[in-house]
């Protein structure tokens, strides 16, 4: 995950949303899990680190070691587990921590609750809450039809220009595809957003830069 001074200062200064969370440091583990659960459940997102809910940068305490634990909670207190992209970032003197969480294609995701039961966790406006019924059936509806025309258009040129990989640096984005292919760009953003929703493609990042690359 790339994340340019210009882009994380925007997205602090807009507070936090539907695909990004500040902490002064780290939660409990499960506090943590539940964040990530929601983002990869949701419409993924951005954990900062080292930021107050009012936007002032404090700095993470103990980076590395932030960063460490973070990796050790996507692989161990979420089932299944969330792959998230973490980066140690410096603005204006602050060191970040940024854990983006992409939408996940495995998703419904779960963390254990203390009592022992897996609850599964969703991003509602700028908080987490448990999932259940009509919504919980929902995010487990990945879509198994075919691609459309315009679909396998985006596809191939997402894995052409981010030259088939999965890396989180791929140059792939919305307007350069309507670029390329001369399409307007309320079409491309919804073959995107179903492609995105239905697995078979991975987005990284948030607003106007965010980026593609082929799951």
């Amino acid at each position: 995950m790339k994340l340019e001074p210009e882009d994380l200062r925007s997205v602090i200064a807009k507070g936090e949303g539907r695909q990004v969370e500040f902490k002064r440091g780290l939660p409990r583990d499960h506090k943590t899990a539940r964040t990530l659960v929601a983002f990869a459940n949701t419409r993924g997102g951005l954990l900062l680190i080292g930021v107050g809910d009012k936007s002032e940068l404090l700095g993470a305490p103990k980076p590395r070691v932030t960063l460490e634990r973070l990796r050790e909670i996507a692989e161990h207190s979420v089932e299944p587990p969330v792959a998230v992209e973490l980066a140690l970032v410096e603005l204006d003197g602050k060191k970040l921590v940024a854990c983006w969480v992409p939408l996940s294609a495995q998703r419904p995701h779960s963390v254990r609750r203390p009592d022992g039961e897996l609850e599964t966790v969703v991003r509602a406006g700028s908080s987490n809450r448990g999932a259940s019924g009509p919504t919980l059936k929902a995010i487990g509806a990945t879509s198994h039809a075919p691609p459309d025309e315009l679909e396998r258009r985006v596809l191939n040129w997402v894995g052409l220009v981010s030259r088939g990989g999965a890396a989180a640096n791929s140059p792939a984005t919305i307007d350069g595809f309507c670029k390329a292919q001369n399409i307007g760009r309320q079409r491309a953003r919804r073959a995107f957003i179903e492609l995105e929703r239905s697995g078979r493609l991975v987005g990284h990042g948030l607003g106007a830069r965010r980026t593609f690359s082929v799951a």
